[in-house]
């Protein structure tokens, strides 16, 4: 490990953080901000062993790497579902995770142990609203499909001392099999107790193998111009 990056400091933020200094991890729910901050944690709280999902829970924390858009020179990363409003995020730009929207509905039926049907008109009427509120508000596009491939780009956006060793190690410690047989063994304090397991498959394209060609229409058109502009496609 370099010098660089033994500077790290990492801080839980037990009260509410300010909002001007908040960098946040903001999605859809199901889109994949759980697994990129078991990469983060493992980045930035490196062991020689994964890190528990009880550990990775610590997040959000901040790392005082040098930024030249901080004051003082402080990161506070943290996850946000919500739409985007000024109030309640700040002016910061986010780090935008985004995912097909076909395949967010089987996972959020799934996870609430709902029907597919239930959850296409939730989706398709929700999801292209989130997308647009943080749209102006993005300092980076983070997309499931691309993902672990897109982790090393996140970091470097982060400001995060640039350690290819450490980086590859943090991507093979959050690798989501990993996380899904910690899971299996330990349980995990995000899931809602209501459907099946939080971590599923983290593949894509499984939205098209279990719902209908109408089901499937319907989110697409639902997604409107975000579906083609996030590069999703007309199919």
């Amino acid at each position: 490990m370099n010098s660089k990056t033994e500077t790290i400091k990492i801080s839980l933020l037990v009260n509410s953080p300010p909002r001007n200094k908040m960098r946040w991890l903001a999605s859809f729910a199901r889109s994949g901000n759980t697994w990129v901050r078991a990469f983060l944690a493992n980045l930035l709280m490196p062991k020689d062993k994964p890190l528990t999902l009880r550990e990775i829970l610590e997040v959000p924390f901040y790392t005082n790497t040098d930024m030249p858009d901080s004051d003082p020179k402080k990161e506070l990363i943290g996850k946000a579902h919500h739409v985007y409003s000024e109030e309640r995020h700040g002016k910061r730009p986010a780090i935008y995770i985004v995912r097909d929207p076909v395949d967010i509905v089987p996972s959020f039926a799934d996870f609430f142990g709902v029907s597919i049907d239930y959850m296409v008109e939730k989706v398709s009427y929700a999801w292209p609203q989130h997308v647009a509120s943080w749209w102006p508000h993005t300092k980076l596009i983070l997309k499931y499909e691309d993902m672990p491939n897109n982790f090393h780009t996140l970091a470097k956006t982060l400001y995060i001392p640039d350690d290819k060793k450490l980086c590859l190690s943090a991507i093979k410690y959050s690798n989501f099999a990993l996380l899904k047989e910690d899971e299996k063994k330990n349980g995990f304090g995000e899931f809602s107790g209501k459907g099946n397991a939080f971590f599923r498959r983290g593949t894509s394209g499984q939205g098209r193998e279990v719902m209908t060609n109408t089901q499937v229409a319907k989110v697409v058109d639902g997604a409107g111009k975000w579906y083609t502009k996030l590069g999703y496609g007309n199919t």
